[in-house]
């Protein structure tokens, strides 16, 4: 069995052993349930959550309805979530950010610590620094140097404020004492979808300035 199928499997065990304490008498499911996702559809979270529904349909015996409420990082579902019936017939798939909205937004229509009951952590994916393949920096220690050496001359892409992305990218200022400024690029039809970059908008090492994607490459 895969790693990824026992992810699957301990999220569908966990989620029924919650529902069963609180509606055991029903044989639950007994109507589909809904699982919120604060992104748009095509993005990581989205595909995860209808892979998930694959797999807890086969445990139903019914297919849970995916339901994308994206835009405001995240709150638009979570509150969403907060104004259901607590019955365990609406959940959400959240991303890392999730709990931290709390920090970055001074008023939230719910509070991210008492409002919610996490279930299960489903799945992570690491995070890589790309830059253009037509760039001269090829490695982690040639992007530091750069960035010390020109301040504030380098910016990195991100899905919007709050994200793993963006906080990583604060996470190696801070640990590296330099200033690669932050740049969200969602695609401007589709809010909080899977960003997509271009060499004019987000300033890379060296790179051409064309107005079409180039090739990326990650550094080492």
């Amino acid at each position: 069995m895969s790693v990824f199928s026992k992810i699957l499997r301990v999220f569908a065990a966990a989620t029924l052993s919650l529902a069963a304490t609180h509606a055991y008498s029903e044989q639950f499911p007994t109507r589909p349930v809904r699982i919120l996702v604060p992104y748009a559809a095509g993005g990581a979270v989205d595909v995860l959550a209808r892979t998930l529904a694959q797999s807890l349909s086969k445990t139903w015996g019914q297919h849970p309805v995916i339901e994308n409420r994206p835009g405001a990082g995240g709150i638009i579902a979570s509150q969403a979530l907060t104004q259901s019936a607590p019955d365990g017939y609406t959940l959400i798939l959240v991303a890392s950010g999730h709990p931290l909205n709390q920090f970055f937004y001074p008023k939230l229509p719910y509070d991210t610590f008492k409002d919610f009951t996490a279930i299960s952590e489903v799945a992570y994916s690491p995070l890589a620094i790309v830059v253009s393949k037509s760039s001269q920096v090829k490695n982690l220690q040639e992007l530091l140097a750069t960035a010390r050496e020109k301040p504030e001359s380098l910016s990195y892409g991100m899905s919007g404020n709050g994200t793993s992305a963006h906080l990583a990218g604060e996470l190696l200022n801070y640990m590296a004492k330099i200033k690669i400024q932050a740049r969200a690029a969602p695609l401007p039809s589709r809010p909080s979808s899977p960003a997509r970059f271009r060499s004019a908008s987000i300033r890379c090492p060296k790179s051409s300035a064309s107005s079409r994607a180039t090739p990326c490459a990650p550094l080492r």
